[in-house]
C-alpha cells in the first residue's frame, strides 16, 4: 500500500498526539493562544499543529513567510543528505516497510539521527547558515541533568504497526 506524506501523517495521529502533548503541559501560555506548529509542503491539510505553505494567491506577508520557511526546509534537506552519507539507511527503500517493520524503522531512525546530532556537536553542523554554533557534546548530553517525567499521553489512535 502506498501513501503520500499527508496520508502517512493522517495514519500516524501526529496532530492529535501533539495537541495532547502541548496542551496542559505546564509550559505556560503560548503567544496568542497559538501552539507551535510544523511547517509542511502544500499537500498537507491545515491543522492546529501542522501548517502547509501558502498556495494560490498569497499575500506579500505569506509569500515572504514561504520564502523564509523554504530556506529552512533546504537546510533540513541538507541534514537528510548528511544522514544519507553517514548511514546509508534510507537509500534501500525495500528494507523500509513501515507496515511490517514500523517499530524497528522508527528506532533505527531515532538512533541514527541521535548519533548524527552527536557528530554535528563534534564536527559542526549546517546551523552555520543561520549564524549559529552547534552545542558542544557536553551541552547536548548533560550527564547530570535531571529530567522531569514526560506528560501522560494516550497513544491509542497512533497507528499500530504490529497489528
Amino acid at each position: 500500500m502506498r501513501q503520500n506524506d499527508n496520508g502517512v501523517q493522517n495514519m500516524s495521529g501526529l496532530n492529535n498526539y501533539l495537541l495532547r502533548l502541548l496542551r496542559d503541559t505546564g509550559l505556560g501560555d503560548f503567544v496568542g493562544g497559538l501552539l507551535p506548529a510544523l511547517y509542511c509542503d502544500g499537500i498537507f491539510t491545515l491543522l492546529p499543529t501542522i501548517v502547509p505553505r501558502y498556495v494560490g494567491n498569497p499575500s506579500q506577508f505569506e509569500r515572504l513567510l514561504n520564502i523564509r520557511m523554504a530556506s529552512v526546509r533546504q537546510v533540513i534537506e541538507h541534514v537528510f543528505a548528511d544522514h544519507h552519507n553517514f548511514f546509508r539507511l534510507f537509500w534501500v527503500p525495500r528494507y523500509l516497510r513501515m507496515m511490517s517493520q514500523g517499530v524497528q524503522i522508527r528506532r533505527m531512525s531515532l538512533n541514527s539521527f541521535f548519533i548524527q546530532n552527536c557528530l554535528y556537536c563534534l564536527n559542526g553542523t549546517r546551523c552555520r547558515v543561520f549564524g549559529q554554533a552547534p552545542p558542544t557534546l557536553d551541552e547536548y548530553l548533560p550527564l547530570n541533568e535531571v529530567l522531569p517525567p514526560p506528560p501522560a499521553v494516550d497513544l491509542g489512535d497512533v497507528w499500530d504497526f504490529n497489528a
